[in-house]
């Protein structure tokens, strides 16, 4: 098994293996439109991501981002269908509380599904309330609203995926 710390200078194979992982789980595993998968990364040579690769295959991934400099936000945590719920989501958040610890960050927020708060809970991450995403991330506050008033009024043209996006929490330890 290999760790990979993936960023704009990584060879392309890294960066392409990441977004395999992501298309698997999230694009045929979970029904989410490939272009909605995609439509927020920003460009490839700001990609920060930890890959692990198992026999030369990609298994699992995730992204690193520092909005406005004040927090780490660990996104898009994903592992292959074939390979889920084999602790590979957890190997990937150690490297990945590394990788940001080193860079001085200590606060750590992660925007995830409803139905994975069990796995961030068994990784040391705390749930906070609805409230708190409109206060971490003002940005995209108008857009969560746009959204969901489109799905109120028009429910067939804009269906949900089942679930409810939630924020978790986790402040590292100076020496972690």
């Amino acid at each position: 098994m290999e760790l990979y710390r993936v960023n704009g200078e990584s060879p392309a194979w890294q960066r392409i293996a990441y977004d395999y992982i992501r298309t698997d789980a999230f694009v045929v595993g979970q029904g989410i439109p490939v272009e909605r998968e995609f439509e927020g990364d920003g460009p490839a040579e700001d990609l920060e991501a930890v890959l692990l690769v198992e026999d030369h295959k990609p298994v699992a991934g995730l992204r690193i981002t520092y909005p406005r400099g004040e927090f780490a936000q660990i996104q898009r945590v994903a592992t292959v269908r074939e390979k889920q719920r084999g602790g590979y989501g957890s190997i990937l958040m150690r490297e990945a509380e590394r990788w940001i610890a080193e860079k001085g960050f200590r606060h750590i927020l992660i925007t995830s599904q409803d139905r994975s708060v069990g796995f961030y809970e068994a990784n040391g991450y705390h749930r906070l309330p609805p409230e708190s995403l409109d206060r971490y991330f003002p940005e995209d506050a108008e857009r969560r609203r746009r959204r969901e008033e489109e799905r109120r009024k028009n429910p067939e043209a804009h269906p949900g995926f089942g679930f409810t996006i939630i924020l978790v929490e986790k402040h590292l330890n100076e020496n972690e």
